[in-house]
């Protein structure tokens, strides 16, 4: 009885699911749901077909690729462990030639003379040697008492390695006792009296592969030196740096501490270590398992890793192949499998879908203009003559961001009319007829008393107050507003008594541009009041101007008290404005009307030193005397 009821109870609750997505379906038009089914039972064979096709290719593929990056690894490992013979044999001859036995077992008998002597002998015969080979640059033999002698090599770049490296290199050579030590080198690892100033040439020519072993006596076997034969690393590199494994795949020789010894990728230094010590961790197991190739994650990217071991060195040669090359031929392939396929099914559901496309159509249209005018773009309408649903609800559309876009322009022309009255309030709080009869009598008055400083600051005085309640425009030319400047300070000269001094650095072409009136005053008068009077001594004030890119841009630095980061932070706040000086604007005004006038791209910043200068940059768009001024829309 209880298994009949908890089978009864499952019955139940999978006959619900199904009535749930029974419904859920039932929804849907019955084309639509036609279409779905035949779209599942179509491609989930189809699907299936090209994936298996995929992996067993690229399976195939990799399997190729693998055994012939494992014969190019063995190839070249053969190559470099032929080189390597080749320099050890050499190693041996030069061990027990006559010269370099009888230098090291009578040179504390030898004289400066005898042992210089010697060693030109042996660079005679070592130059004979080695000169047509090329890939020896240095040879050089030590005593038992540590005296280096130079027996080949240029004698105008010696090979000098630091004492720190010398030391540990020798005590690994007399470990070995008369075995060969192979080790890579670069510019850490020589001296130079001064390394900034070596050559390019000289740095690039340090790296290089170590030959070393002690030299033993060939009548006592005892050690009584030491040799180390210098390889360029280039000629190492050049045996395969033309092989081709693959875009982005890479060859490198390892020693099994990890250490860099040749490589043509630039990023991996010689005599440095291998970023990543897992890799020769891994390496160095495959080995012992006799395997040659494998897979490795190199910054979470799949590699494949072929390698062989240069036997006598302690050496791997490594090719490392990015799956993405891989598998682009074989992903070539998927692709081009799959886009026929995928083709051929949209071909046969093509029809099914037709008559639909009369209504999504007109409804991705206005789902694209939506997302338009939800950006701020309101200028955007469309054209739909129809008298469907559709048809209506996108003139409906249409007229609502009408709508809106009459309301934004209001408002738009009702702050700009309302900033201007503002500012037109402050130019006009006094009588302007009345202050420029008064100031003219002034100047006339003092004229006629021989008092030319009182006429020479009223004549500035009327020249500024003509420059701000001059003509209805608000823009005036760069060049009146210099001059504007120049009135300015003209007056304060009289007042700080040689306290500044101005240096103007405008470029001539600018003087055909224009810019809002009052602009720059403001921004003269703090660096003036704030920045040079609290100092001591004479201070300077450097104005200019310059063109760029379709901007024109002043920048103002005095050498004043500078100000905090605190002070500087609030700077821009309308509050800060001072009211002392001649405009009674401040900088928050000037940044404000820049950015009424042209939109929030341009405007005003500052940056500040304490006790050292202050420097405020002004950005405006580059407008023409005569001409309209082409700026961006404000975003009200």
């Amino acid at each position: 009885m209880r298994y009949l009821k908890n089978w009864f109870s499952k019955r139940l609750v999978q006959i619900y699911f199904v009535a749930k997505f029974i419904m859920l379906f039932r929804n849907l038009k019955i084309r639509t749901r036609l279409v779905f089914l035949f779209m599942i039972l179509s491609l989930i064979p189809l699907l299936v077909t090209v994936f298996v096709f995929y992996q067993q290719f690229n399976y195939s593929l990799q399997e190729k690729i693998s055994t012939y990056s494992v014969q190019v690894m063995s190839q070249v490992a053969q190559n470099i462990k032929r080189d390597l013979d080749r320099l050890e044999n050499d190693s041996i001859e030069i061990e027990f030639s006559d010269v370099v036995q009888n230098t090291l077992l009578k040179y504390d008998a030898m004289s400066e003379w005898e042992v210089e002597h010697a060693q030109v002998v042996m660079r005679e015969e070592y130059t004979k040697k080695f000169y047509s080979l090329r890939n020896v640059s240095d040879v050089l033999i030590y005593t038992r008492q540590g005296k280096k002698i130079n027996a080949y090599g240029d004698p105008g770049m010696k090979l000098n390695l630091t004492a720190d490296y010398t030391k540990d290199f020798l005590l690994q050579l007399q470990d070995k006792d008369g075995g060969v030590v192979w080790d890579a080198v670069n510019s850490d690892n020589e001296f130079y009296l001064v390394k900034y100033a070596t050559s390019a040439e000289q740095l690039r020519r340090s790296d290089g592969i170590l030959l070393g072993r002690a030299i033993k006596s060939i009548d006592t076997g005892e050690a009584i030196g030491s040799l180390i034969i210098r390889s360029s690393e280039e000629y190492l590199s050049d045996i395969y740096k033309d092989i081709d494994i693959g875009a982005g795949s890479k060859i490198f020789v390892v020693d099994t501490k990890g250490t860099i010894i040749s490589s043509g990728d630039p990023q991996m230094r010689i005599s440095s270590h291998y970023q990543d010590m897992e890799l020769i961790a891994e390496l160095k197991q495959q080995a012992q398992a006799g395997k040659r190739v494998f897979n490795y994650s190199i910054e979470e990217n799949e590699n494949l890793i072929a390698f062989s071991p240069i036997k006598g060195a302690d050496w791997f040669v490594v090719g490392v192949i990015p799956f993405s090359y891989l598998n682009s031929n074989s992903q070539e392939i998927y692709e081009k499998t799959l886009v026929i396929a995928i083709g051929c099914f949209f071909a046969a559901v093509f029809l099914a879908y037709f008559f639909a496309a009369t209504i999504l159509a007109p409804l991705q249209r206005l789902r694209t203009a939506m997302n338009q005018a939800r950006q701020g773009d309101l200028s955007v309408s469309i054209k739909d003559e129809y008298n469907d649903e559709i048809g209506e609800v996108t003139q409906r559309f249409n007229v609502m961001l009408q709508q809106i876009k009459k309301l934004l322009e209001n408002i738009k022309y009702k702050e700009k009319q309302k900033r201007r009255a503002e500012l037109k309030a402050l130019q006009s709080q006094i009588n302007p007829h009345f202050l420029s009869n008064t100031l003219n009598t002034v100047r006339f008055l003092a004229k006629a008393q021989n008092a030319y400083n009182i006429e020479n600051i009223t004549t500035s005085l009327i020249n500024i107050f003509h420059a701000m309640v001059g003509s209805g425009d608000d823009l005036i030319g760069i060049g009146e507003e210099i001059e504007y400047i120049k009135n300015y300070l003209n007056i304060q000269e009289y007042r700080y008594l040689n306290k500044f001094n101005i240096i103007y650095n405008i470029e001539p072409e600018l003087f055909k541009y224009r810019i809002p009136k009052m602009l720059l005053q403001p921004i003269i008068e703090n660096a003036l009041i704030h920045g040079i009077e609290p100092m001591e001594g004479q201070g300077m004030i450097v104005l200019k101007g310059y063109l760029e890119e379709q901007t024109v841009k002043f920048v103002i630095t005095d050498n004043g008290v500078g100000m905090s980061k605190e002070t500087l932070a609030i700077l821009l706040k309308r509050q800060t404005a001072s009211s002392s000086g001649l405009s009674g604007i401040g900088i928050a005004n000037v940044n404000e009307r820049i950015k009424m006038y042209f939109g929030n791209s341009y405007g005003v910043s500052i940056e500040s030193e304490l006790n050292f200068y202050t420097t405020v940059e002004i950005i405006l768009p580059a407008m023409q005397q005569g001409g309209e001024h082409n700026v961006p829309s404000i975003d009200c």
